[in-house]
């Protein structure tokens, strides 16, 4: 089977939102919870997302969001480049099902991002959770470059060591 790339569907959310429980049970991603996951999937500064698809069924996805200057990952780049926030783009909300990692499609999707963020003339800066390692060899096999260490504040008063990453130009 082959994994293929396509914009996300309002149809894909209710497998995908499926995908993304499994996920947080097994990887415990996102820190934040799954409460609500076809709402998590959703960003509302997207800019586009991506499903990976393999034998039609949605396997995991990625969504790329305008920064803002709050962002973590924005406050970090514009330290590290002194550029403009409005020309930064982050990706978000990126996961693949466990039971089709191997498949190639976090590096399809991670590459769908990357090329939509290039042809727009964006740069691309993202964090990560530290403990987040197969994601993190993912990056950096990609070309990414940690540019910064941080810590990932959330729920009542619970914290994450994470990182930030720029995607090579």
């Amino acid at each position: 089977m082959s994994v293929t790339i396509r914009p996300r569907r309002d149809e894909d959310l209710p497998a995908l939102a499926a995908a993304l429980v499994r996920v947080h049970a097994q990887d415990g991603y996102p820190v934040e919870g799954v409460a609500d996951p076809e709402g998590w999937l959703r960003h509302d500064r997207e800019l586009q997302s991506w499903t990976a698809v393999e034998d039609g069924l949605p396997i995991g996805q990625v969504a790329l969001i305008r920064a803002v200057p709050e962002d973590d990952a924005a406050r970090a780049w514009r330290e590290h480049s002194h550029g403009d926030i409005d020309r930064l783009a982050i990706p978000a909300r990126l996961f693949v099902d466990p039971g089709h990692r191997g498949t190639g499609a976090g590096q399809l999707l991670m590459e769908a991002v990357f090329g939509f963020a290039r042809a727009r003339g964006l740069a691309i800066a993202f964090d990560v959770m530290l403990k987040d390692q197969a994601a993190i060899r993912l990056y950096e096999r990609l070309g990414a470059v940690r540019i910064a260490d941080l810590t990932h504040h959330y729920g009542d008063g619970l914290n994450e060591p994470a990182a930030v990453y720029v995607a090579a130009s």
